[in-house]
């Protein structure tokens, strides 16, 4: 049974998909049952809320279907329609937590971009849509981890924007089948390369070095969250940590041609090893069990976040 009795109204909603997320989590590393009950229903609901979100997206028949699936999600959440079970327990959810219903629309606002021809015409723009889809998920997380703050909610912002780079890495093939190239136009340019060229041939060699240079520019935002680590609470800690290293480095052996699992716990029993023994020994520096200080966050990182929640401007 769900933890909060306002919850009851959608008890197997609440109950169902806290079990999703435990099998959900235990896939990536993470440890469910670090979260109190109560959490781990809020949890729960927003992973459901987004998994189910983009499955209305990538399972709809036509692109009109999907537009208008959204568009109904997005009534639902502003109480202009009567909502389903999952999105009525989310927002009764949000209002108790302080989950951040705003960074929801900004997800809509992302997966409705999803919808068109994609084209990226520059790095500014690509970042812009790592937020709307996925540093907006990490805005909502925040606050059901007890993850608050200004200076937390950046590396947050960071974290979201690092995974999302990486999560290019690896769909650049399956993107291009759905008329998608999140490849950045100057970047193709740089190698003689056009977003057309990317869907006739997505496994070209010659977008290597524009994978790599993704691939690093991901890590500058996964180290700058990193960095950060100190403002998540200690039983999370180590878990987000790992989550980043491992889906950098997913992305990185995308960049290379490697073969590239989706998840880290199909990456090689040695490398899996590598990177714990690395989280081991970066996890007992004083500034992650915050001994001391962090260091500022480089505004520089949000310049194309203008305005947006959570970002440094």
């Amino acid at each position: 049974m769900p933890s909060w009795p306002g919850y009851a109204p959608w008890a197997e909603t609440v109950d169902a998909s806290r079990e999703e997320f435990v099998q959900v989590a235990k896939r990536f590393w993470l440890i469910p049952e670090l979260i109190p009950p109560l959490d781990r229903d809020d949890v729960g609901l927003l992973y459901c809320f987004c998994r189910r979100l983009d499955d209305a997206v990538d399972e709809a028949p036509s692109r009109a279907e999907a537009a208008a699936a959204l568009e109904q999600w997005r009534e639902e959440l502003e109480g202009r329609r009567t909502p389903r079970p999952l999105i009525a327990a989310f927002v009764a959810g949000a209002a108790r937590s302080g989950l951040p219903l705003s960074s929801a629309s900004h997800l809509l606002d992302g997966m409705a971009a999803d919808l068109l021809d994609v084209r990226v015409p520059d790095d500014a723009a690509l970042v812009r849509y790592a937020y709307q889809v996925s540093s907006s998920v990490g805005l909502m997380l925040a606050p059901l981890l007890g993850v608050r703050g200004d200076e937390a909610l950046r590396r947050v912002v960071d974290l979201g924007v690092a995974l999302q780079l990486s999560n290019v890495l690896l769909g650049v093939e399956d993107d291009a089948r759905r008329e998608r190239v999140y490849l950045p136009a100057t970047r193709l340019r740089e190698v003689g390369l056009s977003s057309d060229d990317v869907l006739a041939n997505p496994a070209d060699v010659r977008l290597r070095p524009v994978l790599r240079g993704l691939a690093d520019l991901a890590e500058q935002y996964a180290h700058s969250a990193e960095l950060g680590a100190a403002t998540i609470p200690l039983r999370y800690r180590h878990g987000v940590m790992l989550l980043g290293r491992a889906y950098g480095a997913l992305g990185r052996r995308a960049a290379e041609g490697l073969p590239s699992p989706l998840t880290p716990a199909g990456l090689p029993g040695r490398e899996r090893v590598r990177h714990l023994v690395s989280l081991t020994v970066a996890g007992v520096h004083p500034r992650v069990l915050g001994f001391t200080a962090i260091p500022p966050h480089d505004a520089a990182l949000h310049r194309d976040l203008a305005g947006l929640p959570g970002a440094h401007v």
